[in-house]
């Protein structure tokens, strides 16, 4: 499982870490490929799950739900 941060114009699937103390608008709702959010606050208006930034096992079955092979990945990228 390789985990990447950043590239945020791709439209791969992606998990969005918000914490509400560094003062930033939510990316979720302007981003349709949001899957779901880690946060340390509940956030009853997102559109998509909402998981405890400390609940590693719900963050990783999220994570592995959404992964896709290597190959799969590589041949979307044009590199297969």
């Amino acid at each position: 499982l390789v985990l990447i941060e950043g590239y945020k114009a791709e439209t791969h699937p992606k998990l969005e870490v918000y914490r509400a103390a560094v003062g930033k608008p939510l990316l979720h709702p302007n981003d349709p490929a949001i899957v779901a959010i880690a946060s340390d606050e509940l956030l009853p208006a997102a559109r998509v799950p909402v998981v405890d930034l400390d609940d590693v096992e719900r963050i990783a079955d999220i994570l592995i739900r959404h992964a896709a092979p290597i190959h799969a990945v590589l041949a979307h990228a044009g590199h297969g």
